[in-house]
């Protein structure tokens, strides 16, 4: 598993051509008959990338494999509720994702806090109201538990509070 971690959004198009050149190496495994109806984005924050660098990347795949446009594909991809912008969940769409999975954690302001991960849940229901509104067909929550200052109580409080959101989905990890 290779990882860049920065907080310099313009490293990101050097690491995207890295990725699609080695998209690149891996396509003459495939050939471009094979149709691609499952991708997805994920490794925490592939929104981080801006615009033009996710265009550009998906763009690059488009040219390397035979990406499908129908609605039979499952295009999903892993989302910070936090990086989201008014741009995100549409540019999402144009590039044929179709399902999209919110990093929660969980809703406790406490545990927020211990981990460095502030996301009141009004930022979380905007991002997931705004995703039902454009048709997102599939909305997954990532919770996970063993997170410090969490108790069983806490979490049974925010499995509650996320239920009441009415994701489609949801993934519970194990904090390792």
């Amino acid at each position: 598993c290779n990882k860049v971690i920065t907080k310099k959004r313009d490293k990101a198009m050097p690491y995207v051509e890295r990725v699609l050149r080695e998209a690149a190496i891996q396509s003459k495994l495939f050939g471009t008959d094979r149709p691609v109806r499952q991708l997805h984005w994920g490794g925490g924050t592939p929104t981080f990338l801006p615009k033009d660098v996710m265009q550009h990347l998906m763009a690059g795949y488009g040219e390397l494999f035979n990406l499908q446009t129908g609605r039979d594909r499952d295009y999903s991809v892993e989302i910070d509720p936090r990086e989201v912008d008014p741009d995100t969940l549409p540019t999402l769409w144009e590039l044929g994702f179709n399902r999209i999975s919110l990093g929660v954690q969980d809703v406790n302001p406490q545990v927020q806090k211990a981990v460095n991960r502030i996301q009141p849940r009004d930022m979380t229901e905007t991002v997931l109201n705004e995703a039902r509104h454009i048709g997102f067909r599939s909305i997954n929550l990532d919770l996970i538990y063993g997170l410090p200052y969490q108790t069983p109580e806490s979490f049974a409080e925010t499995l509650e509070v996320v239920l009441e959101m009415s994701p489609d989905r949801l993934s519970v990890f194990s904090y390792a």
